[in-house]
C-alpha cells in the first residue's frame, strides 16, 4: 500500500468517526446545542485534526449529508432525473435514512432542508437546460421550482413526522401528479 493509499484510508477514518459522533450528538441534541469539542470528544479526534478536515460543524454536517448522497447515488448511471425520478429517489432516500431525516429535517436551522433545496434547485436547473424548457435568468421559472421543491419538502417533512403508514412507492404514486407539473410556458 502506497502513501497516498494510506493517507486516503485515514482521512476516510477520522471523516466517518466525525460524521458518526455528530449524528450521535444530534440524537441526543439540538444540532445547535452541539460545539465541536463534543463531536471531537466523541470521535475521540484532536480539534486541530477537526479543523484540518472541516470549517466547523456546519461544513461537518453539510459534507456527511453529502457523502450519504454520494453513496446512496454512486450507481446511477443517468444524472439526469426529471422531477418525477427526484421525488421518488428522495422519498427511497428518506425511507432508508428516515431517522436521520427525522433528526436533520427539525433543526432550527433547516440544514437537511436547506442543502435538499439546493441541490433539487440544481437539478431541476440542469434537466430543464437539458430539455430547453428555460431561460436562464426567468423569474417565472425560479417561482416554479421553488413551488416545486419546497412542496415535495413539505410532504416528505409531512410524511416523515406524521408516521403515515403509507410506503414510499405508495406516497410516491399519489404525489405523481404534482411531481410531473409542466415547467414549459
Amino acid at each position: 500500500m502506497d502513501n497516498k493509499t494510506t493517507e486516503d484510508l485515514r482521512v476516510r477514518r477520522t471523516h466517518k468517526l466525525l460524521y458518526n459522533a455528530l449524528l450521535d450528538l444530534m440524537e441526543k441534541q439540538p444540532f445547535g446545542n452541539i460545539t465541536v469539542k463534543q463531536i471531537c470528544d466523541l470521535a475521540m479526534v484532536h480539534r486541530t485534526t477537526f479543523y484540518t478536515h472541516f470549517q466547523d460543524k456546519f461544513d461537518l454536517l453539510s459534507r456527511a449529508m453529502q457523502q450519504i448522497a454520494d453513496e446512496e447515488f454512486k450507481d446511477l448511471d443517468d444524472v439526469s432525473f426529471s422531477p418525477s425520478d427526484n421525488f421518488r429517489e428522495l422519498l427511497s432516500l428518506a425511507m432508508k435514512h428516515k431517522k436521520l431525516f427525522s433528526l436533520l429535517l427539525a433543526e432550527e436551522r433547516d440544514s437537511l432542508r436547506n442543502l435538499l433545496r439546493r441541490e433539487m434547485g440544481r437539478g431541476l436547473k440542469v434537466y430543464l437546460a437539458q430539455h430547453n424548457l428555460t431561460e436562464e435568468n426567468s423569474i417565472d421559472m425560479q417561482i416554479k421550482i421553488e413551488a416545486h421543491i419546497g412542496a415535495v419538502l413539505g410532504v416528505v417533512t409531512w410524511w416523515i413526522e406524521s408516521k403515515i403508514p403509507i410506503d414510499h412507492e405508495e406516497l410516491y404514486t399519489k404525489m405523481n401528479i404534482f411531481s410531473e407539473w409542466k415547467f414549459a410556458e
